[in-house]
């Protein structure tokens, strides 16, 4: 999963830029695993609605030196009916009475207006990793509340010996943290399903074996943050501070899913230190504050010289201020 810097050079380099295909099978989602348990939690059904326009309906923008290439996604027809099936695994996975629809005629507790679900991917060169930016904007809404809803993963690979390398890195891991991260985000902006403390300290437990392997404890990160529990934050700023790279990125991927709103001094402290993709993680979760300060913080980072050099960064930071 680890994104490999543009200094490698390999037997593969020069593979597929303009003029080549390419079609990746797009694995499902991963579901996270059960974390609550409530018989008496009243059922909810949220209705997913498509409302991309323009440009924002196309699923794959190929960037860079992908621009001319072919590259087909195998297994997505169509994107918001893959969204809302992942969401709805997503949600009885963790053991959420949540019914997911695509149906606008169906009566629905919860609407999530889909605004954007796109996969940006680049490569400027034969010698450079291949990347990929996820992205989702969208209004969740009940009845007379509204709240904007915007989840980012960002990774990268470079293919040494073949392009089926980029598969997992860039499009089916990427896209699993998507799901789970905009899950988690209704959860806690209008759900409020939370795990107990029990759950959060198995998770923690399945996590500290991990600390040595490659990619570490992500998956077991990822799922704290979908916990909706307080007693999850000091976990995940531990994690925050991994020696693995990937691990610091689903670490602030996860405090963002929590709730950063107390923790903002910490988010960007760590944002200031960093450089690559766990930066980019981290200035997203400032952006999920969602306040008007938080978000004017990250709209000021096209200052940034990295804004302009590296598009992970400048897909972050256009998103959360609605570009």
């Amino acid at each position: 999963m680890r994104h490999l810097g543009r200094s490698l050079a390999a037997p593969f380099a020069g593979a597929l830029l303009a003029g080549c295909s390419l079609t990746v099978p797009i694995t499902r989602p991963t579901p996270s695993g059960p974390s609550f348990s409530d018989a008496t939690a009243r059922p909810a059904t949220l209705a997913v609605l498509d409302e991309r326009a323009g440009d924002e309906t196309q699923f794959h923008v190929l960037t860079g030196g992908l621009a001319h290439a072919k590259v087909s996604l195998e297994g997505i027809d169509s994107p918001i009916a893959f969204l809302a099936e992942s969401l709805g695994k997503e949600f009885a996975a963790r053991g959420y009475p949540v019914h997911v629809t695509t149906d606008r005629s169906a009566a629905s507790d919860l609407q999530l207006h889909v605004k954007r679900y796109r996969i940006v991917s680049r490569r400027s060169s034969g010698f450079a990793p291949w990347e990929s930016m996820h992205q989702f904007a969208g209004t969740l809404t009940a009845r007379s509340l509204s709240r904007d809803i915007y989840a980012y993963f960002y990774n990268g690979k470079f293919p040494v010996w073949s392009m089926k390398e980029v598969f997992e890195p860039c499009y089916d891991t990427p896209a699993s943290i998507l799901v789970k991260e905009i899950a988690s985000k209704v959860n806690h902006a209008m759900l409020g399903f939370r795990s107990g403390d029990t759950v959060v300290a198995d998770l923690a437990k399945k996590a500290a074996p991990k600390d040595d392997q490659d990619n570490g404890p992500s998956w077991e990160i990822l799922e704290l943050g979908g916990t909706n529990n307080p007693a999850a934050m000091e976990i995940l700023k531990r994690y925050a501070a991994h020696k693995d790279e990937f691990v610091r990125a689903c670490s602030f991927s996860a405090i963002g899913m929590l709730g950063p709103e107390r923790e903002l001094a910490f988010l960007k402290e760590r944002y200031a230190a960093l450089r690559s993709m766990d930066k980019y993680m981290a200035l997203a979760a400032i952006g999920d504050a969602g306040d008007a300060d938080s978000l004017a913080f990250v709209k000021s980072q096209m200052g940034d010289p990295l804004y302009h050099d590296e598009p992970g960064m400048q897909y972050v930071v256009d998103l959360y201020s609605g570009r």
